[in-house]
């Protein structure tokens, strides 16, 4: 009787275990899935101040041409980047291109007297930084959800969910291979 019962416990013990493990494992993948939508909304709101930033340059800073055009190609290659690298990549390119245009927006007098500037401005700061804090937080549920399967009980229910591991996109090597040249 006393085996029985402590048979019955361990099960019982043993269950509640896994259901916590299987519980954990999925809050951390939709943990995983918020912020990625968090990140690209923030990348959205960034896209959105793009044009407004190229038409004031365009209008106010026509012998500016070449950066104008870079703008704008970097921003079309990233809103058709074909995978989650790619588009990384294409964002750090349109990043560099839009600091490079607002340097040299910073130089024309006309353009830096303008209160729709200055707001643009602001706001492309504001959004950067909104940008970099949501990519931080993806990073940090990343790297949970990816400790998390390679846990005992989690695992199990990885393999059986079919669920795998989440790549980790490095803005500093993108970078490093926007900044070493191309042979």
């Amino acid at each position: 009787m006393i085996l029985a019962s402590a048979t019955l416990v361990l099960f019982a013990l043993a269950a509640a275990t896994l259901l916590r493990g299987r519980r954990r494992l999925l809050a951390l993948d939709s943990t995983c899935e918020a912020a990625a939508r968090e990140a690209e909304a923030a990348l959205a709101r960034l896209h959105a101040l793009t044009p407004p930033l190229v038409g004031l340059m365009r209008a106010f800073a026509p012998l500016e041409r070449d950066a104008i055009d870079a703008v704008a190609m970097a921003h079309a290659a990233s809103q058709r980047a074909p995978s989650p690298q790619a588009r990384l990549l294409a964002e750090t390119r349109l990043a560099d291109a839009v600091h490079r245009l607002m340097t040299r927006a910073e130089g024309v007098g006309q353009i830096k007297s303008l209160a729709d500037f200055n707001v643009l401005r602001q706001e492309m700061a504001h959004a950067e930084l909104e940008l970099a804090d949501t990519r931080r937080k993806l990073s940090a549920a990343t790297e949970d959800y990816n400790r998390a399967l390679g846990r005992f009980p989690e695992h199990l229910f990885a393999l059986r969910l079919r669920l795998a591991p989440r790549a980790f996109y490095d803005i500093g090597e993108e970078m490093a291979a926007i900044k070493s040249p191309v042979v």
